[in-house]
């Protein structure tokens, strides 16, 4: 009686042993993965000046393997007065000011592995065209999904079978038009 209470004590303890899946502080991968997101974005935009994020969150973390972890994200960048040729980092970059500054809404998915990452999506729909903090999308998409390993990105691009209509807008030459559907 006494080796079978002991059994089960010692089951229990290894199968509920309450060591969490993934690492507990989870804001290095989070801050990898915001980064990446953002350079592609950056790195994609037709504009000049790069983009900032303002706000962000961690939809989900996804463990997909041994140390091997798919972030999803949620953030909002806004177009920044530093031009992509300066060569700057976006966060000491302050926000372009104005009622038609380009801003959107973003999610991605970004799988982290030690030292390989892989942009698995990145989505980002345009919010709002005033300077106010809302954050509201509008009806317009842009859409990557990328693939490869370590920087090796190919687009898959998906033809609209017609073309949607053109929103109008008051300023020319939207940063984000490249990414658009």
């Amino acid at each position: 009686m006494k080796l079978t209470v002991i059994c089960l004590i010692l089951l229990q303890f290894v199968c509920s042993s309450g060591l969490p899946l993934f690492p507990f502080d989870l804001s290095p991968l989070a801050e990898r993965a915001l980064n990446m997101s953002l350079a592609r974005v950056n790195g994609q935009s037709t504009g000049l000046n790069l983009f900032r994020v303002t706000r962000s969150s961690v939809k989900r973390v996804i463990p997909v393997g041994m140390n091997m972890y798919d972030i999803m994200l949620n953030f909002g960048i806004r177009e920044t007065v530093c031009p992509k040729s300066s060569g700057s980092d976006p966060i000491h970059c302050p926000f372009s000011q104005g009622y038609f500054v380009p801003t959107a809404t973003c999610t991605s998915r970004v799988r982290l592995s030690g030292e390989l990452s892989e942009i698995l999506s990145l989505r980002c729909g345009r919010a709002g065209s005033s300077s106010s903090s809302s954050e509201s999308s509008s009806g317009e998409l842009m859409s990557m999904s990328m693939l490869g390993m370590n920087g090796q990105h190919g687009f898959l691009n998906k033809a609209p079978v017609t073309p949607p209509p053109k929103p109008r807008s008051n300023f020319a030459g939207n940063d984000l038009s490249n990414f658009l559907e």
